[in-house]
């Protein structure tokens, strides 16, 4: 059974689902949205929004507004109008039932479904540190950044051996001063080169709440005044919509449907007292975020920028080759779009044509052997060995080394091209790889 929180882990190629890792910050509280802040938003658009006042013996009064829960939504439900624990109606009155939850909402809704929201950037408590070693400003005289003057010496091999006491100095090779730093202006922004703290949310979820408005009254003249107010508050007249806000922060959009049904009892000529209703449908296009309820996990993440990319250079003991380019022209058009920029130095224009890259790399680095191509016998007898067609091979390949190696069974002496698997430069290790071939000769019929 898989979910969105069960993937915890950040995969590489696929989609992050915003609660991967355990790094919750915290400084960072995301107030919760909800289905119950829809709620709670279109309660207060009819409960302190919109005017609904009425007016009884020369005294204004705000009609009161009910969420029908429990059961007030089942009597609601049938129609029926609400009675104190006297009997007598309650009215005027306007009572709020919702209808459904769609999660393809018609309207309202916008891309951002799949991926993490990015909601704060900023410097991480790291990054001092980090400016500490790199010395951006280039400072010379300050014992807390990394200068050349703080390193302590260099060992036989020329690696530094450490720095002075009290200061701090780095393998790093030290940036020329900035601009602003030649100028005197050190405090210039600058954040070209620092580590940064990511703030992320999982993605929204949009959905759409359909709400049920009933407005009750025993007059027509309140129900006017209460059809009127609502159709003269609305924000944009053509669209009949309000805008819906929650104490947390978030708002919303409020759309009225165009019907106003009323169900009057007029016509049942009985003993009951004089009922004026009307109801209409409200439709509210919201959204989910970092939502609370029990067994859900935090949902704010934390992750760091790398600023820094390394390029190493490789040293080794023999002459690096790469596999020799085909002697065949091309025939395709489009290699020949750059044609005018080269010259008769640059290589030919080739196409590779299925030659052993191995084989014929060997060939390419032999240096009494140009061409690629190795021939044996007499002048009326040629005998290729290997012909340097194409010689290229589909993917990145490691950097090949041509080195004289000895043979530990008969001390004999020979090239062989030998493949860098893993270098590291501190350390100055170099591993080769290189396969056991056995030359059995010429076998002639």
């Amino acid at each position: 059974m898989s979910t969105r929180y069960s993937k915890t882990k950040q995969l590489p190629g696929a989609i992050d689902y915003g609660y991967e890792g355990t790094d919750v910050p915290d400084d960072i509280e995301v107030p919760p949205c909800s289905i119950e802040d829809v709620d709670r938003a279109v309660f207060e658009l009819f409960n302190k929004g919109i005017p609904l006042i009425y007016e009884l013996r020369k005294q204004t009064t705000r009609i009161p507004v009910i969420f029908a829960t429990g059961e007030r939504f089942a009597v609601l439900r049938r129609k029926r109008p609400l009675r104190d624990k006297a009997g007598a109606l309650i009215l005027p009155l306007i009572s709020i039932i919702r209808s459904g939850i769609e999660q393809d909402p018609t309207k309202g809704m916008t891309g951002g479904q799949t991926q993490p929201m990015v909601i704060k950037r900023r410097l991480s408590k790291k990054d001092p540190n980090y400016q500490s070693l790199i010395n951006k400003l280039g400072l010379q005289n300050q014992d807390d950044f990394a200068t050349r003057n703080h390193k302590l010496g260099r060992s036989l091999s020329g690696k530094t051996t450490g720095s002075l006491p009290g200061t701090i100095s780095s393998r790093r090779q030290g940036s020329p001063p900035s601009l602003p730093a030649m100028t005197g202006r050190l405090l210039t922004p600058d954040l070209s080169n620092n580590i940064f703290e990511i703030i992320t949310l999982p993605p929204v979820k949009y959905f759409q709440a359909n709400y049920e408005i009933t407005f009750w009254a025993q007059y027509t003249q309140q129900m006017n005044d209460m059809l009127t107010a609502v159709m003269a508050s609305s924000q944009w007249y053509p669209g009949r919509t309000f805008r819906i806000e929650t104490k947390k922060g978030y708002w919303f959009v409020a759309y009225v449907d165009a019907a106003m049904t009323p169900a009057n009892n007029y016509d049942d000529f009985t003993d009951d007292e004089r009922l004026v209703r009307y109801s209409f449908s409200l439709s509210v296009p919201a959204y989910i975020i970092a939502p609370e309820f029990p067994g859900a996990p935090p949902p704010v993440r934390r992750t760091y920028s790398s600023p820094e990319i390394s390029f190493d250079v490789m040293k080794v003991g023999g002459h690096p080759t790469a596999p020799a380019g085909g002697v065949v022209p091309s025939g395709d058009p489009s290699s020949f779009l750059l044609a005018d920029l080269t010259n008769l130095d640059d290589p030919q224009i080739a196409s590779s044509m299925g030659s052993d890259p191995n084989a014929a790399a060997l060939a390419a680095a032999n240096p009494k052997n140009p061409g690629g191509t190795q021939l044996v016998g007499g002048p009326q007898f040629f005998e290729k060995v290997s012909v340097n067609i194409g010689g290229q091979k589909a993917g990145p390949e490691p950097t090949s080394i041509l080195r004289m190696v000895t043979n530990p069974f008969t001390g004999e002496k020979s090239e062989s091209l030998v493949k860098i698997t893993t270098s590291n430069q501190r350390k100055g290790e170099t591993v080769y790889t290189e396969g056991i071939s056995i030359d059995l000769g010429m076998l002639n019929e």
